[in-house]
């Protein structure tokens, strides 16, 4: 078995069956190649959806109680039988070159950890039509080599070294940077493979949805400053965004009647940019106060001030 793809999944039956069929199209040999899915605890019906498939290559349904996407993805890795494993998540669409373009990097470079980038699209049947005028746009993003799993890949031995994902964190954010920053201390280069290009499904931000996102990004602030504290440096700090806990006092005006009246009026006008905006600014805000309460947590100053 060349490869092992891992995916966690929760609640996302609907996309996931999208990204499972694309997974199945892949032009790389079915013997040579493995799905893992690892259900962290869906209540959609996901298990009858996989049951229904009929997968042409082997494919394994792992559940597990609710406890994050990492402690899934660890769970896939001690499954894996591929030499390389590779990483995305349950609202990826994956183009039918995406295996091959991983491998060619392993093959060409030996000891590295390869990403590639992710463009997002809300089509879920897209048909990759445009992805050559993606790559090109790609190919003038200078933030270079990601340590993001929705579309990486490293050689399973070496995931095996490290212990994988460090279960200290939890639920979602910075787990796979702190993994990416430990397999770099074992000496692997990260790579970029702009070919190996996915597309990341995702529908319109509304404020119906906003409670679940702002939940998202407070535990994200948290994991933030956890993922500090194993790896403090100023680069860290700067990585972390550390600047929304200035931004959040900036929009202090931002949960008061002002706001309100603000937001209602964007909603009334359907003033989309400004809506858009504000929703944003609210998500920011919750970044800022997931820091504020990583810092008491793991007893961190992040700035002199707070």
């Amino acid at each position: 078995m060349d490869v092992s793809i891992v995916i966690p999944t929760y609640n996302r039956k609907k996309v996931l069956k999208r990204c499972l069929e694309l997974l199945f199209a892949q032009n790389y040999p079915k013997d040579k190649y493995e799905i893992i899915l690892v259900d962290d605890g869906s209540t959609d019906g996901t298990d009858k959806m996989v049951a229904s498939l009929n997968p042409p290559c082997k494919f394994t349904y792992l559940y597990q109680e609710r406890k994050g996407p990492h402690i899934a993805r660890n769970l896939g890795i001690t499954h894996a039988e591929g030499e390389i494993v590779i990483f995305i998540d349950s609202d990826i669409l994956c183009p039918p070159d995406l295996i091959s373009e991983h491998i060619k990097y392993h093959n060409r470079f030996k000891d590295v950890i390869v990403s590639g980038p992710e463009t997002r699209t809300s089509d879920l049947y897209d048909k990759f039509q445009d992805i050559e005028k993606r790559k090109f746009k790609k190919f003038w993003d200078l933030s270079g080599p990601s340590f993001i799993t929705s579309n990486l890949s490293v050689k399973r031995k070496y995931l095996i070294r490290i212990g994988g994902f460090d279960e200290e964190f939890e639920g979602m954010g910075w787990h796979d940077w702190d993994l990416g920053l430990r397999l770099t201390k074992l000496g692997l280069i990260p790579k970029r493979n702009l070919n190996a290009i996915v597309y990341h499904y995702k529908e319109k931000r509304e404020l119906t949805t906003l409670s679940e996102l702002i939940q998202k990004r407070i535990q994200r602030g948290k994991n933030a400053v956890l993922y500090y504290k194993k790896h403090p440096s100023l680069k860290i700090k700067l990585g972390i965004r550390v600047h929304h806990l200035i931004k959040d006092k900036l929009l202090w005006w931002l949960d008061s009647s002002l706001g309100d009246k603000i937001t209602n009026w964007a909603i009334k006008n359907n003033e989309k940019f400004l809506l858009n905006l504000l929703i944003q600014w609210k998500l920011d805000k919750a970044y800022a106060r997931g820091l504020r309460e990583g810092m008491k947590k793991y007893k961190i100053k992040l700035l002199p001030w707070m």
